[in-house]
């Protein structure tokens, strides 16, 4: 049954390039299915496999042929073993790419397959992408500054907690010259994606939204509940207002219209940036921001 097992995978992907191999991939499955049912398999499909596979080795080395001929049972076995552990890491990685936007997990920048695969089709949804502008969100400096960063974000997401550095490392830098604004776009997928979103705006009533905002990522891997309750009463918040909001579900209707307005511009990955309204999804080093950051201010100094 093993290497009935391993001969419906091989068998199956030649079988895509050639006939011959067909017959092999049918005979494995008719092996898989006779076992299945508790039946011995009745086409000796596992040795007439044996028999060709030692005898196209033998071709080039006799003593390798003789000892897969003696140890083929052991060998198909260590075979399907790695099969196994190999589909478990091609499954982890691709559910991890669904999930954080990395084969590798949340944490990592590492290089991922997926990403070569998948380059011109972000590429291309990117250039879909329709900017948003600030209107009304939670800014940072003058909306006449010569450079205006808008950021849609998640406050679950963690590559959104990620490039939170930035926005200080630009701020410090630039100062007067750039404004940065935040605009919540709560992922579905996301555990308090949504809960997170609505109590911010609670906290903006209060007008601690930032404070309260950089708490949300300081506590992300942590979230609950009660834990955003818990920021406010940390952040010395008026916490029966706070609560009050939050527990009548004040907003839930413009957080779900914050979502509805992401998805109607083509927004797919969060963070997303509009610099001046160029879009660029999940920047990863404050060199991106710096080059594009210079490039808008050197273009605003030559209008």
């Amino acid at each position: 049954m093993v290497f009935c097992i391993i001969g419906l995978v091989i068998f199956g992907i030649l079988g895509l390039f050639s006939a011959k191999y067909r017959r092999y991939f049918r005979e494995s499955l008719h092996c898989m299915r006779r076992q299945l049912m508790l039946k011995a398999c009745d086409t000796q499909f596992d040795q007439e496999m044996k028999s060709k596979i030692s005898a196209k080795i033998g071709k080039g080395s006799p003593g390798l042929a003789r000892f897969v001929f003696r140890r083929f049972a052991m060998l198909t076995w260590i075979l399907l073993i790695i099969m196994l552990v190999s589909a478990a890491f091609i499954a982890y990685g691709f559910y991890s790419f669904v999930v954080y936007g990395n084969c590798n997990g949340p944490n990592s920048n590492d290089f991922c397959i997926y990403n070569a695969l998948l380059t011109r089709s972000v590429e291309d949804k990117t250039a879909a992408i329709k900017p948003l502008e600030v209107d009304g969100n939670p800014t940072i400096g003058s909306l006449d500054a010569p450079v205006k960063i808008v950021e849609v974000g998640c406050f679950i997401c963690p590559f959104t907690k990620k490039a939170e550095i930035f926005r200080q490392q630009i701020l410090n830098k630039y100062g007067e010259n750039v404004s940065f604004t935040f605009r919540i776009m709560p992922l579905p997928y996301h555990n308090f994606s949504s809960e997170t979103a609505e109590a911010a705006y609670c906290a903006l009533d209060q007008n601690m939204y930032w404070e309260y905002h950089d708490k949300l990522f300081e506590y992300q891997s942590s979230m609950s509940i009660q834990k955003l309750h818990d920021i406010a009463a940390e952040l010395g918040m008026d916490t029966t207002q706070f609560d009050n909001c939050f527990d009548s579900n004040t907003y839930v209707e413009k957080v779900r219209k914050d979502y509805d307005t992401g998805v109607a511009a083509g927004i797919f990955a969060t963070p997303t940036y509009f610099v001046n309204g160029r879009t660029f999804v999940g920047l990863k080093a404050f060199s991106d921001f710096e080059n594009v950051v210079a490039s808008e201010m050197e273009a605003s100094c030559s209008v």
